[in-house]
């Protein structure tokens, strides 16, 4: 009996042009399942007229429900429906097989094709420099196999990709990484069976070499060396083997392992608005710049200017902004603090938060609180003396904020305090903001790292700090995307304090503040100024 082996995914699909048509639990995706359906069945018939007379199907698309996307029951009789979660093109799926087609497919990973990813969505795979696709692996393995290949469906950016090494069915323009126009599923569905029943081409297999996996971010590239991978720098690994099989076989061992992350970083239940957003984010975050960034020295000294002058005023906010500013910029880029000579700068203001007051009376603004609590922070930190933090004051005023609305103040001033040996926090549920805003379970999370860091003076020390790291890398293109420039400051300098400032979130974050920065170097208010000073110092710190 002649057998030919059907590799499809999903988001090649014709009808298939947003996220949330390829997520399981979504409204979109029923009907996704059923364009599938009609798209393998209308292939089946091609093959079945070019000689075939079983068809094995391979659903090879993971859309978080765990089971296949086939309408099983509206399958074509002839289809051998398979669904292996762990690798839909496995060794015995290529046995006794006669030809190999790939149907759904997308653009390999990369800014590029709509859906553009590579096995999952936290890695690109490159064998000699060239990128691959999944329709790339699957044709190697069939090479490899001595199968010859009959043709592929998706959209313009990966015909164009494959360039005509094997026979296109193209079912739809790519718009961007996240929306796409097909074409009728009604046109797109003869010209499948009339591919499919066309005679099957041997395909050039790929170059003897290691297949390259590179990751966004560097915890991805540590656990993928977990799984044997052998690291090449901050986000490449790479994978070996006498045969492709065996390459690809370690290659999906090593991304399986990178893959614990997105527990982390996406939220929520498959089909939920969270889950799709955040699913969403990760086709969008890109991966490490293939160049170096420029150097950003005139962005550093406007951005520099600008917040001394923003913050030459004699009032507590100003004086403590400006402290706490510098004194985490020494920490943080003692090069560039120490080239601009801000030392007698920061010894200056420093000396003035001896006269911030440390009263907290009930109706002081939360952003008068933050500034009396950095004072005296500051002051601390560096072994000055000040006049005490009445701890009952500090508790009742917490209440108070508390009590406002302001519990992400209540909680930041109760644990700065509580770092310098003054704990009266209040009992508050640990990222209280999430269900909220977003916005502020953000600054909730950036300032994770700022306390654990001692407000970037030390290497970031707790567990949780690369789980942290996978959700800011996720909300990247959310906070570009708002044009929130100060959040977007403080997501960049957290990147960097966790080494991350070669990857492609923290060069997203970096342009956003340029395009903010006017050019006496503002950005929107002083505290945007303070971020974007520390952000574009910290990369000038970090530049290869």
């Amino acid at each position: 009996m002649r057998r030919a082996l059907l590799v499809v995914d999903l988001e090649g699909v014709a009808g298939v042009d947003t996220p949330g048509a390829f997520i399981s639990g979504t409204p979109e995706y029923a009907r996704s399942q059923a364009l599938l359906t009609a798209e393998v069945n209308a292939a089946v018939e091609g093959l079945l007229a070019a000689g075939f007379q079983r068809v094995r199907v391979s659903d090879s698309h993971l859309s978080g429900s765990g089971a296949s996307n086939l309408l099983l029951e509206a399958l074509h009789p002839a289809a051998e429906p398979y669904f292996l979660a762990e690798d839909a093109y496995a060794p015995h799926l290529f046995e006794a097989v006669e030809a190999v087609a790939c149907l759904g497919m997308h653009a390999a990973a990369g800014p590029a094709g709509f859906a553009a990813h590579t096995v999952d969505l936290l890695g690109a795979w490159t064998c000699a420099g060239r990128a691959l696709s999944e329709a790339d692996l699957v044709l190697a393995l069939a090479a490899e196999a001595g199968v010859p290949a009959v043709f592929v469906s998706g959209d313009d950016v990966l015909q164009a990709h494959l360039g005509g090494r094997v026979g296109y069915v193209r079912t739809k323009v790519a718009l961007s990484v996240t929306r796409a126009y097909s074409r009728e599923p009604e046109a797109v569905l003869p010209e499948l069976s009339r591919a499919a029943s066309l005679p099957a081409r041997r395909v050039e297999p790929l170059p003897d070499a290691p297949l390259i996996l590179t990751f966004k971010s560097g915890h991805q590239a540590a656990l993928a060396t977990r799984a044997g991978a052998r690291r090449l720098d901050h986000y490449r690994v790479e994978v070996e083997g006498r045969t492709f099989r065996e390459r690809y076989t370690h290659a999906l061992g090593a991304t399986s392992a990178a893959g614990e992350v997105l527990a982390d970083a996406v939220g929520d239940v498959p089909g939920s608005p969270v889950f799709l957003r955040d699913a969403t984010a990760l086709f969008r975050l890109r991966g490490p710049p293939a160049h170096p960034p420029p150097a950003r020295t005139e962005a550093v000294e406007r951005a520099l200017g600008a917040f001394l002058s923003l913050t030459e005023g004699g009032d507590e906010e100003a004086r403590a902004l400006r402290a706490l500013t510098l004194h985490m910029l020494e920490g943080h880029a003692p090069g560039a603090f120490a080239r601009r000579g801000l030392g007698p700068v920061l010894e200056a203001a420093v000396a003035a938060l001896a006269e911030v007051p440390l009263a907290l009376p009930e109706g002081l603004s939360p952003d008068v609180g933050m500034a009396r609590v950095d004072a005296w922070y500051v002051r601390r930190e560096r072994g000055l003396p000040h006049a005490p933090l009445e701890p009952y004051l500090l508790r009742a005023y917490l209440e108070h904020l508390a009590g406002e609305g302001h519990g992400l103040h209540a909680w930041l001033l109760g644990e700065m305090a509580a770092t310098r040996g003054l704990d009266v926090r209040l009992s508050l549920p640990a990222r209280a903001m999430r269900d909220a805003s977003r916005v502020a379970d953000l600054y909730w999370l950036t300032h994770l790292y700022l306390l654990d860091t001692r407000y970037l003076r030390a290497a970031p020390r707790h567990p949780d700090a690369p789980a942290w790291t996978e959700e800011l890398l996720v909300a990247t293109p959310w906070v570009v995307e708002q044009g929130n420039v100060d959040l977007g400051a403080e997501l960049a300098f957290c990147l960097q304090c966790v080494g991350e400032a070669g990857g492609g979130a923290h060069e997203a974050l970096l342009v956003l503040l340029e395009e903010h920065q006017q050019p006496d170097g503002c950005m929107e208010d002083a505290h945007a100024t303070a971020g974007a000073l520390l952000a574009f110092a910290g990369a000038e710190e970090r530049r290869p």
